[in-house]
């Protein structure tokens, strides 16, 4: 289906922003991410009663109020970073990458290859997390993105081609569970974040002091595909180049049944979250309302 006009209007809009990025250094593109990020907080104040009242749950026990408005400000700084590096992502290099994105842990993949073993990255909304799967698959791995379809199918397209460009597979949601299980039997990686609010579909399990509604889909892809889970953050340096971290693998208990295994598996990747959270709260995507749903009184 041929694109809409207001999508080619977006189209354009979108290149002429892309193509700006292309002008300035990669010291300058962070300097007005971080002005962007200020201006956000301090004029525009774009959900800044949802990030305050979030960090004021999850912290407001043992934080006080200057620290939790100075790691609010901190937050939209690194959201505004995060955003254009990745309006810019279409620039980078393979170079680029590797340049700028430190791998730790990077053993544990390799021993999961050498087995033949494919498994599951789990991460969160934490620091630049789209750095995730180019970066391991610069680093040689086989690497799949699940990824949700864009409105405007010229904008889509065009940040697909860097995936695919990258080495990065594409997995459309929506039917997207047997191409999963495939690239996992085939010992691929498949990259899925796991820290939105799930509605009443989702299991409550205990984040940062509150239960949140945590989607299964994770710990049931692992159960049915028998495979462990990759923890996988991504944290912003103080010279603004990143580390990648990958924690050791989350295994299955051969004595677990399904249920133990997709109740336990969820708990666990919900907690080593949580450890990263508490590691970088300022990198935490605190805009989205992760505690919406409450278990029923």
């Amino acid at each position: 289906m041929a694109p809409k006009f207001k999508h080619r209007l977006e189209y354009g809009a979108f290149q002429l922003i892309f193509q700006s990025t292309k002008l300035l250094s990669r010291g300058a593109l962070l300097a007005v991410g971080r002005g962007l990020g200020t201006f956000v907080w301090r004029v525009v104040r774009f959900r800044r009663g949802v990030i305050l009242g979030n960090l004021t749950a999850a912290f407001g026990h043992e934080k006080d109020e200057a620290w939790i408005h100075a790691t609010a400000l901190d937050f939209y700084r690194n959201l505004g970073m995060t955003l254009v590096e990745f309006l810019a992502s279409g620039h980078r290099s393979q170079e680029d990458l590797v340049a700028n994105v430190v791998v730790e842990g990077v053993e544990h993949v390799e021993k999961l290859v050498a087995e033949g073993r494919g498994a599951l990255f789990i991460s969160g909304h934490l620091g630049n997390f789209e750095l995730m799967l180019p970066r391991a698959a610069v680093a040689g791995f086989k690497v799949n993105g699940i990824v949700k379809r864009q409105s405007n199918q010229l904008i889509d397209k065009f940040y697909n081609g860097i995936r695919a460009r990258e080495g990065v597979g594409i997995i459309h949601t929506g039917g997207s569970f047997p191409q999963i299980l495939g690239a996992i039997e085939r010992g691929e990686m498949v990259g899925i974040l796991g820290d939105q609010d799930a509605g009443r579909k989702g299991r409550f399990v205990n984040f940062m002091g509150r239960p949140a509604s945590v989607n299964l889909g994770p710990a049931t892809l692992a159960a049915k595909a028998g495979c462990p889970l990759l923890m996988v953050f991504v944290y912003r340096q103080p010279d603004h180049s990143h580390v990648m971290r990958i924690e050791p693998p989350i295994e299955i208990d051969p004595a677990w049944d399904h249920e133990t295994t997709v109740q336990r598996m969820t708990e666990i990747h919900t907690a080593r979250l949580e450890e990263a959270v508490r590691k970088a709260p300022a990198m935490y995507y605190w805009v989205h309302r992760r505690w919406k749903t409450q278990p029923p009184a």
